[in-house]
C-alpha cells in the first residue's frame, strides 16, 4: 500500500510534468486551446503535407487552415474504415448535424465540431463549401466503380476543390471576382483527387478492392482477381501500366492549372500550395516506375517537401518546374 504522503507527491509529479509538456491536467478537451491542440497535433502526426504547407498561411489562420483538413482527414477515414455502407453514411450524417450546429451557434462537445466552430466564428467559411465535403464523401461512398476517366476526374475533383476554396475563403480572396482561379481550383482539385485514389491503392487491394476507371483496367486487362503473379507473389506489371495512364491525367490537370497563376491576385497561391506536394509526388511514381508499393512513395519527406515549398512560395508559386 502506499502511504498518503507517496500519493499525493506522485500527483505532484504527474501535474509538474503535464505543466512541462504544456498540457494542463485540469483542463478538459472540450477547453477550445486544449480541441486546438489537440487538432494540430495530429495534423502534424498524420498528414505531414498539410502540416507543412500551414506553415506558409498566416499566423492567424494557420489553426483554422488545419481544423478544415483535419475535418477532411476524419470525412476519409468513415470511407476507408467503414464497412457497412449504412453505418459510414450515419457517420457522414453526424458530421452533417455538427455543421448545421456550428452554424446555430451551439456545436457538439467534440474537438473538431470544437474549433470548426471558431473558424467559422472568425472566417467568411460558407456553410454550403463545408457542406460539400460531406457530401462528397457520401458521392464516393454510393459509387461501387468508376466507369470511365471523366467520372473518375468528376469524383476526384470533388473534394479536393472545394478544399481549395475553402482555403481561399480564409486568406480573404473574393474567388468569384476571378473565374481564372475557380478553373484553376478545379483543375489541381482533379489532379490531387485522382493522387489521393493512387496513394490509397495498396490499402484498397487488402480489402479486394481496385478503384480505378472501369475502361482503363479493361484496356489493360487488369481485375482484381488476375491482379496477382501467384508464382512470384507480385502485382502484374500491366498493373503499373494503369497507374501509369491514370497519373498522366492527373499530371495534365496539374500542368493546366499552372497556366492561371498569372491571373492570381496577391496571396492567392497559397491557396494552391498542396500542388507543391502533387508535383513531388508525380516525380516520385516516375522515378519509382509507378510502383505503388515502393518503400520510397510510403515514407514521408521530412526535408525534402519543406524545402521545396519554402523555394516554390519565396518564388509566389504552387510549382518548382515551370
Amino acid at each position: 500500500m502506499l502511504s498518503a504522503r507517496r500519493i499525493s507527491r506522485i500527483k505532484i509529479l504527474r501535474r509538474a510534468f503535464a505543466s512541462e509538456g504544456g498540457q494542463d491536467p485540469q483542463k478538459s478537451i472540450y477547453d477550445p486551446q486544449v480541441a486546438q491542440d489537440y487538432v494540430l497535433d495530429n495534423i502534424k502526426k498524420f498528414d505531414w503535407g498539410s502540416y507543412v504547407v500551414s506553415k506558409h498561411f498566416p499566423g492567424k489562420i494557420r489553426p483554422d487552415f488545419c481544423t478544415i483538413n483535419w475535418l477532411n482527414i476524419e470525412l476519409n477515414r468513415i470511407i476507408n474504415a467503414t464497412r457497412e455502407t449504412s453505418l459510414a453514411l450515419g457517420k457522414l450524417d453526424f458530421w452533417q448535424n455538427s455543421i448545421d450546429q456550428i452554424y446555430e451557434d451551439r456545436p457538439i462537445k467534440e474537438p473538431v465540431s470544437i474549433c470548426l466552430h471558431k473558424a467559422c466564428k472568425t472566417n467568411p467559411i460558407p456553410k454550403g463549401l463545408l457542406t460539400n465535403l460531406v457530401n462528397a464523401k457520401k458521392a464516393e461512398l454510393n459509387t461501387q466503380e468508376v466507369m470511365d476517366m471523366l467520372q473518375f476526374e468528376t469524383l476526384a475533383e470533388k473534394n479536393k476543390m472545394t478544399l481549395i476554396l475553402l482555403y481561399l475563403d480564409l486568406l480573404r480572396i473574393d474567388y468569384a471576382k476571378t473565374p481564372e482561379l475557380i478553373t484553376a481550383a478545379s483543375h489541381l482539385g482533379k489532379c490531387l483527387g485522382i493522387l489521393d485514389y493512387i496513394r490509397i491503392i495498396p490499402f484498397n487491394l487488402r480489402k479486394y478492392k481496385l478503384f480505378l476507371p472501369v475502361d482503363v483496367l479493361a484496356r489493360h486487362n487488369v481485375s482484381v482477381r488476375n491482379l496477382w503473379n501467384r508464382v512470384e507473389g507480385t502485382p502484374k506489371e500491366e498493373l503499373y501500366d494503369v497507374i501509369l495512364e491514370v497519373a498522366a491525367h492527373a499530371r495534365m490537370h496539374y500542368l493546366k492549372s499552372k497556366e492561371y497563376l498569372k491571373f492570381f491576385p496577391p496571396q492567392a497561391f497559397r491557396a494552391f500550395l498542396h500542388g507543391v506536394e502533387a508535383e513531388y509526388y508525380l516525380e516520385l511514381l516516375e522515378q519509382n516506375n509507378f510502383n505503388v508499393f515502393s518503400q520510397n512513395l510510403q515514407a514521408n519527406s521530412y526535408l525534402i517537401l519543406p524545402t521545396r515549398l519554402f523555394r516554390a512560395a519565396r518564388n509566389n508559386r504552387y510549382f518548382l518546374n515551370e
